[in-house]
């Protein structure tokens, strides 16, 4: 198998360097960013600067920095140059961000699994173990996991990690574009019920294909598990229920 070359620019060096210590700017854009993803602030929302400035007890200025950055991520929409709202939510949006999600995160994870190497593997492994050990039956032995934030930190880990050798930084960017915007979704659906669901299962099975190498069949699940979650979003979120467009792409998975 090829091994993927650690050189300074790649993202598995950058991994390896000591994470930078946050700005006052970059923790104001975390803390916005996670709370319209987890759905505190709700879509279409007027982002008032001078509340937030109480709640996160900061200025005006880096908060409209913080504003403008997540408009460029989609999480945002600028009002009249002047204002800001939380970007709304619909089906077509969803069906688009799923399709687009599915054709990135394919193409991240084939070229991982041609260049990981065994550090890669070591990384996707513990990433697996953790999550499953995140995952808390609901209601005795064999009920549905309840995830809590503890889960989705993980979870969010793993499909980096299977993505992480890919070798290419805009590929790992727009999944972290893309992976945050599916994740707002998924979590203003959790409000209206969690339909029964095996996904430590669906988890296992991604990984065990990626490290065996099954590039066609580990872009077939990953293409599946990604389906799997919008459909549940677009049953359970009564915004997203009404209108009727085709349902997100799935693949057939090889037999071997």
């Amino acid at each position: 198998m090829s091994r993927a070359k650690s050189t300074p620019e790649s993202p598995r060096a950058l991994r390896a360097l000591p994470p930078p210590e946050p700005t006052l700017a970059s923790s104001v854009l975390d803390r916005l960013r996670a709370d319209i993803v987890y759905g505190r602030l709700a879509p279409g929302e007027k982002l008032r600067l001078e509340h937030l400035a109480v709640t996160y007890d900061v200025g005006r200025t880096p908060l409209r920095e913080a504003c403008c950055r997540l408009a460029s991520e989609g999480l945002v929409t600028i009002v009249d140059q002047r204002g800001f709202r939380v970007t709304p939510i619909s089906r077509a949006d969803l069906i688009d961000l799923t399709r687009t999600r599915q054709q990135i995160e394919t193409l991240a994870l084939r070229a991982s699994i041609s260049r990981g190497d065994l550090a890669w593997e070591g990384e996707v492994t513990a990433a697996l173990h953790r999550l499953t050990r995140r995952s808390k039956p609901a209601a005795g032995r064999g009920g549905p996991a309840r995830l809590d934030d503890a889960w989705e930190s993980e979870h969010g880990r793993l499909h980096v990690a299977l993505l992480s050798a890919c070798e290419s930084p805009w590929l790992l960017r727009f999944h972290s574009l893309l992976f945050d915007q599916s994740e707002r979704y998924r979590r203003l659906a959790t409000a209206y019920g969690q339909p029964e669901r095996d996904i430590d299962a669906e988890h296992v099975a991604l990984v065990r294909a990626a490290l065996d190498r099954d590039a066609e069949r580990a872009c077939a699940l990953l293409t599946e598990h990604i389906a799997k979650t919008t459909d549940r979003v677009l049953a359970a979120h009564p915004a997203l229920a009404a209108a009727q467009p085709p349902s997100p792409p799935r693949r057939r998975m090889s037999t071997k």
